[in-house]
């Protein structure tokens, strides 16, 4: 064999280990599932996608593969990044498990049958895969939703003829969609009715008194549902001009009976103050001891 025959053979050789120790793509894919209990929306899995919440817990299984040395893989990135990094590193000779810092009380591991079991946060969102010595499978998509907390509702004093806003906030989590009701039935058809803001802020044109009622604000995204209710009181103007007046009207009466009941109280003529005579024509001071309950009576005739 010529020199360059000896050299086309090493090349070949060369390649061929090379090629040996590339672990060889599996064609199935990652299988992932939810345990239960957790909440009620439905995790059935895609073919390479699972949706979760945080804190429900998250068992990855590997394909069937069948091989008695070597070490197993668990590995993980982030959808925009290709940066690796592997949660979990199993030597089967040695029965020797490495488990990456950041995943330490988060993560179990079985040695039988090679699954991952995760309990979710929301940083956990993101690929997964799993290889050996000889064999990777291709990346499986889990993504982690924050379930929704109680929404809290608020809405402005209405009036006949005003403008009525209420507003649904959620502190925690990502709402999808925000359907409203009124007294349990979907909003009417009516083009004062006005949402805004991913439809979190509900207006209400022209308050009518027919817009009395009770107001539902449901909010909703892939892992979790709530809702809360507020009841909406329309007031006639005529109505609170009234409340004012009988208001200001009482405060005005307690004000004067407060500045006739000062220590010492100056009683005018023709004033009758629980005694049986009219007083004559003089200033009389009375001890407010005295005079306590008699005060409101005196200021009636004054």
């Amino acid at each position: 064999m010529d020199r360059s025959g000896a050299r086309l053979l090493v090349c070949f050789l060369t390649v061929l280990i090379w090629v040996h120790e590339i672990p060889a793509v599996n064609d199935t894919h990652v299988t992932a599932r939810t345990l239960s209990p957790c909440y009620s929306a439905n995790f059935t899995p895609a073919s390479d996608r699972l949706i979760s919440a945080v804190g429900c817990t998250v068992v990855f299984s590997p394909p069937g593969l069948n091989f008695s040395t070597g070490i197993v893989h668990w590995d993980y990135k982030n959808v925009s990044s290709t940066d690796i990094l592997s949660i979990i590193v199993y030597f089967k000779e040695q029965s020797k498990v490495d488990l990456h810092p950041s995943y330490i009380g988060n993560v179990e591991f079985s040695k039988t049958h090679w699954t991952l079991q995760i309990k979710l946060q929301l940083g956990d969102g993101g690929m997964y895969s799993f290889r050996t010595s000889s064999h990777e499978t291709k990346w499986f998509q889990l993504e982690v939703i924050e379930p929704l907390s109680q929404p809290e509702l608020q809405s402005n004093s209405s009036l006949v003829g005003s403008t009525t806003e209420f507003v649904c906030k959620v502190p925690v989590g990502k709402v999808d969609s925000y359907p409203w009701k009124k007294d349990g039935k979907r909003l009417p058809e009516d083009s004062r009715f006005l949402l805004f803001q991913n439809d979190s802020i509900l207006c209400i044109l022209n308050t009518a008194l027919s817009d009395n009622g009770v107001y539902t604000c449901e909010v909703g995204n892939q892992v979790s549902w709530n809702e809360t209710s507020l009841k909406l009181v329309i007031q006639n103007p005529s109505n609170v001009v009234v409340g004012v007046v009988v208001v200001i009207g009482i405060v005005v009466v307690l004000v004067a009976v407060s500045y006739v009941s000062r220590k010492h109280l100056k009683c005018p003529t023709q004033c009758y103050c629980g005694h049986s005579d009219v007083l004559p024509w003089k200033t009389v001071y009375l001890k407010s001891t005295t005079f306590q309950k008699m005060s409101l009576k005196c200021l009636l005739l004054l």
